[in-house]
């Protein structure tokens, strides 16, 4: 039993220079949709708050997290005009060497999302819950790197778990942030 414990405090010893050495970040960001697909007529806006642990690195790829809430509405129809989706995501993000005050990256993430409606426009969504996946590029601004911009892609589907799987599709979609360290 001691040997078990000092084992694991010899660990979390070894460990912790490498943690206390990292830059935790926490950021706010904003999507427009530039161009829609699912339904053509989509208007709206996401707003997303992220956290970088810093501690999730492995040479140029990072793990980050974020919490989302998007609102989107149609104007062509009467009925099942708005929807709102609340998401939390994984982000793996490659980062490339940086390049006159600009740091690019590339995201790839796979989240969960809850829909409010099951219903939009006229598409049948099946079920309230949805997964949400979102390809991108951007890039980091300044020599700080608080500011960034970016283009991603997103779409939400239930993964066909429900009889109905019509989904939403953003093809393109401008996304703004700002990040500050903790």
């Amino acid at each position: 039993m001691l040997r078990l414990y000092l084992s694991r405090l010899s660990l979390a010893l070894l460990l912790l220079p490498c943690l206390g050495a990292a830059q935790p970040y926490a950021g706010v960001n904003l999507a427009l949709p530039l161009i829609t697909k699912e339904p053509d007529t989509l208007h709206g806006y996401q707003f997303l708050m992220s956290y970088d642990p810093d501690r999730f690195q492995w040479r140029k790829f990072n793990l980050l997290f974020d919490a989302g809430i998007a609102h989107f509405w149609v104007n062509n129809t009467p009925y099942y005009t708005t929807l709102t989706i609340y998401s939390l995501a994984p982000i793996i993000r490659y980062t490339f060497n940086p390049h006159f005050n600009c740091r690019p990256y590339l995201d790839l993430s796979i989240g969960i999302a809850y829909l409010n409606h099951t219903r939009f426009e006229e598409r049948n969504l099946g079920i309230h819950f949805s997964f949400q996946d979102r390809l991108g590029v951007g890039t980091y601004i300044g020599t700080a790197e608080r500011f960034s911009v970016g283009l991603h892609a997103v779409h939400y589907s239930n993964a066909h778990l429900a009889n109905h799987n019509s989904g939403v599709s953003i093809p393109l979609e401008l996304d703004i942030g700002y990040r500050f360290p903790l």
